[in-house]
């Protein structure tokens, strides 16, 4: 009986994320002028940095730091065509919660708002993934010079690195909203974060172009989990021997963020119960 009542309570709990989840891809459906301008807008972006690097190459022989014309042409078009489907807003979802006071409203409710942000975004990222991403793919395949992955092993370890590299983004962006209830307004912490993400998750320039230190640097954050390990797996640069290790990086960082968070979480609760009174 014990455990008939256990798998019901979590076939109950399962649900109530489940419709949270359904709510987030039926929020995004509604603002189809966004959806229309979002896959414009994306497929302009990946034309200004494909003919940046053309450019670049143009002027000079050889490859750079192992990247000829056709890789970075690939690296960049797919990495955008990546980030149309990690990319979400919980961060700015929850900081206007906070804002308003609606926050208020899910700590009464019989749910974890960690786990209910979570379910949003991944809602966020199914919507991107079915009805975004192809069009997106399809514009970039049509229209630019984008190279096969360097194997089907390297397209299946690409297609869950990237699976990954969302739960990362998802583990940062909830930090991120969660510091409202400390600061109210994070517009500066936002454009501060989305600086950092586009610098160290290597998705306008390869990591390895930068200086020693830098890379040094960037592999002590989670960052290039988002961006230069997937994109770095789709061309080949990872040994097949090497792909469970630099998966098995990714799924630490995204473990590591949720830990993160919870405990930031349980700190902000405590904060908001001492203004309460």
């Amino acid at each position: 009986m014990k455990s008939a009542f256990t798998l019901h309570h979590l076939g109950g709990s399962l649900q109530i994320y489940l419709e949270y989840l359904r709510i987030s891809i039926q929020n995004m459906m509604a603002f189809r002028a966004r959806y229309y301008i979002g896959v414009v807008t994306y497929v302009v972006h990946i034309a200004v940095y494909y003919f940046i690097y053309k450019s670049l190459f143009a002027s000079r022989t050889g490859d750079i730091q192992g990247f000829d014309l056709n890789a970075m042409l690939t690296y960049v078009s797919i990495g955008w065509v990546s980030k149309s489907f990690y990319l979400n807003y919980i961060d700015r979802d929850l900081a206007t919660e906070v804002r308003t006071g609606h926050i208020a409203m899910d700590l009464i409710k019989p749910i974890d708002l960690q786990l209910m942000n979570y379910a949003r975004g991944i809602g966020q990222s199914l919507f991107r993934v079915i009805l975004f991403t192809p069009p997106v793919l399809l514009a970039t395949v049509l229209l630019f010079k984008v190279q096969a992955p360097a194997s089907g092993l390297h397209l299946g370890a690409f297609i869950l690195s990237t699976g990954l590299s969302a739960a990362v983004y998802l583990g940062i962006n909830f930090l991120i909203g969660l510091t409202a209830i400390y600061f109210l307004s994070i517009e500066q912490i936002l454009y501060s974060k989305n600086l950092m993400i586009e610098l160290f998750s290597g998705l306008l320039i390869p990591i390895n172009w930068f200086p020693h230190w830098f890379q040094t640097l960037s592999s002590l954050l989670p960052f290039e989990s988002i961006a230069y390990v997937p994109l770095s797996i789709y061309l080949g640069r990872i040994a097949k021997p090497d792909l469970p290790a630099a998966l098995a990086v990714q799924l630490f960082w995204a473990a590591i963020l949720f830990l993160a968070g919870r405990l930031l979480w349980l700190a902000c609760q405590r904060k908001m119960l001492i203004q309460g009174g």
